[in-house]
């Protein structure tokens, strides 16, 4: 007897984990550009279709911000460095989140059950 999970349930797991990092994003507890690095980075397991919208907003966020100093990079870089690009970083998170909030929200309602947009207390 095997103790391992089905293909289906896989996919179902990833699916959930896509669903628990989306809505991290959305309540703020986990950063957007980390998040949206970790999505892009699951589309393949989740067995949506290669152009998925939904997707497709998080690959172009890591596209876009990966010369950026972000999550575990930072440590990388020197204090000055980091200061010199704030700014940039700063803006960045703000266009991820335009890019992103939407496909945020539908990546939540189509795999979280029971999904609620309230952002948690």
């Amino acid at each position: 007897m095997s103790n391992g999970i089905t293909h289906e349930q896989y996919v179902a797991s990833v699916r959930s984990r896509v669903a628990t990092i989306a809505h991290g994003m959305l309540n703020a507890k986990v950063g957007f550009i980390e998040g949206s690095i970790e999505l892009a980075s699951l589309r393949h397991e989740a067995e949506v279709d290669e152009n998925d919208p939904d997707f497709m907003a998080f690959v172009l966020i890591a596209s876009e911000t990966d010369s950026l100093p972000i999550a575990t990079t930072r440590a990388l870089w020197s204090k000055e460095a980091l200061a010199k690009h704030q700014p940039e970083i700063d803006a960045a998170i703000i266009w991820a989140k335009n890019v992103g909030m939407a496909a945020c929200q539908s990546l939540v309602g189509r795999f979280m059950p029971n999904p609620s947009f309230k952002r948690d207390a």
